[in-house]
């Protein structure tokens, strides 16, 4: 999955496209979503499981992103800032439904946009990779919800722990602690399906 490290995208070209942004040009911003879109799709829909509200939540960060754009202190990456943003929003939906769990179920059956087939997949891989993430985003639900963000953060987008305690709120040294807990409880749960930890 990309991540803010893995898109290769220059700091300072970031930073000039947010004061392009400051001073009124509103184009601009459509560069940073462009750049970011699927990370924050993906982290959303790790989250809660549901792709089209995963959808309708990147897509409302990016618009509080970019209502709040002055308030962003280029102490961390945009990445970073709007997935914190996309992050809150998640934990307000899952408060609001009174639950942490939201089953998966992407649009018309289809897999969300971060989890497309591959063309050169056979069915019968297909069907087993799609078999493989329904337990895996069963097992993502019925994880605690600051256990499954520590998770999904570290081990699915692919963080480093102090991105991963910059986007919780927490030091790198609780949000390791937080992650290994998580996984070991995930690790329990997708062997009661007949599954390794492997399958994320």
């Amino acid at each position: 999955m990309p991540t803010e490290l893995g898109l290769g995208s220059d700091h300072a070209d970031e930073n000039r496209i947010i004061a392009q942004c400051l001073a009124g040009d509103r184009k601009a911003y459509t560069l940073l979503v462009e750049r970011y879109k699927e990370l924050v799709h993906d982290l959303v829909y790790r989250m809660i499981g549901d792709a089209a509200r995963a959808e309708d939540i990147a897509q409302d960060a990016f618009v509080k992103g970019y209502l709040s754009l002055r308030d962003f202190r280029g102490e961390s990456r945009f990445s970073t800032w709007v997935c914190r943003i996309a992050i809150n929003r998640c934990r307000d939906l899952l408060r609001r439904a009174r639950r942490e769990v939201l089953m998966p179920d992407g649009p018309d059956g289809e897999p969300p946009l971060s989890e497309s087939v591959d063309e050169g997949e056979t069915p019968a891989a297909a069907l087993e990779r799609r078999e493989r993430e329904e337990v895996l985003h069963r097992a993502l639900a019925r994880l605690p919800l600051k256990y499954r963000e520590a998770v999904v953060l570290r081990h699915i987008e692919g963080m480093e722990f102090r991105e991963v305690g910059s986007l919780l709120g927490i030091a790198a040294g609780a949000a390791k602690v937080r992650t290994f807990r998580g996984r070991e409880m995930l690790r329990r749960l997708l062997e009661r399906e007949g599954f390794r930890d492997d399958a994320i």
